[in-house]
């Protein structure tokens, strides 16, 4: 929940600067992403932004690729009200073309509920 308003780049940006805690990180490529066509959905209606991660583990070299999309939902009874959404995927460079495809499928079927009477 934020009740900030920052942009979604804004909060792209900031997962970058959590990252770099960690290591070197190089964004490849960032951009907006998605149709306005899902109600709820704000800010384009996201970013998805993919990043080039350098760190260690147990001493040795890693790199990382990071695709991270962010969804920025309303409530529709008070605009007021916001949550984003982060959908991140992360995988080493020789992995990632078995794994992208199944992320993108389930980004797509990220939706709000239907709001069923009680």
């Amino acid at each position: 929940m934020r009740n900030d308003s920052a942009s979604m780049w804004q909060i792209a940006d900031e997962s970058v600067r959590r990252l770099q805690q960690a290591g070197s990180v190089e964004v490849i490529k960032k951009a907006d992403a998605g149709t306005p066509d899902a109600p709820g959905l704000t800010d384009a209606p996201g970013v998805v932004q993919n990043l080039r991660l350098s760190t260690t583990l147990r001493g040795e070299p890693l790199e990382l690729l990071q695709s991270q999309v962010y969804l920025g939902m309303e409530d529709v009874k008070d605009p007021s009200k916001r949550v984003v959404i982060e959908l991140v995927l992360t995988a080493k460079p020789s992995q990632l073309g078995q794994v992208i495809e199944d992320f993108k499928e389930f980004i797509r079927t990220v939706r709000p509920a239907d709001e069923s009477p009680a």
